[in-house]
């Protein structure tokens, strides 16, 4: 499978969300050279704190998941205890979508499940496309994390 390298980014001019290749301009402005055909007329400035890479992964409902986009994933395991009985936990993990060399991760994250209390992980937990579903992102909605860690 070919990756994929591709951004967004929020146009400085209407607020639109611009798909495309990334351009680094003078004076630390950043514009998206657009893919989507009905962009015909070069490149678009954005705010550089909107842009956010392609992670070559889509979610559950088949959206294409990108840095900054919070996610919502479910998890399942089989946990045995200390007398060796086996018993089946689920939960959700909710967090921001970084890259990192290891991966596409959530940092940080909030895992909420069956075995314990609702606990805020500082540490990256990977994130599996098909397991996942965009609720958000940190452009859009800057405090969507904060308000589903302290409802």
């Amino acid at each position: 499978m070919q990756r994929i390298i591709k951004f967004r980014g929020k146009s400085v001019a209407d607020g639109a969300w611009v798909y495309g290749d990334l351009i680094h301009m003078k004076g630390r402005k950043m514009a998206i050279w657009p893919t989507e055909e009905q962009y015909n007329g070069g490149a678009i400035e954005v705010i550089p704190a909107s842009v956010g890479q392609y992670t070559n992964s889509c979610d559950c409902l088949k959206k294409e998941i990108y840095e900054g986009d919070v996610v919502r994933q479910k998890w399942e395991a089989t946990v045995l205890d200390e007398h060796d009985d086996a018993y089946s936990a689920k939960g959700t993990q909710t967090g921001i979508v970084v890259l990192r060399t290891r991966g596409v991760c959530m940092s940080p994250c909030l895992k909420e499940n069956d075995l314990t209390e609702d606990a805020l992980l500082t540490k990256n937990v990977p994130v599996t496309g098909w397991r996942s579903e965009i609720i958000g992102n940190t452009t859009d909605n800057p405090s969507l994390f904060e308000e589903i860690c302290n409802p």
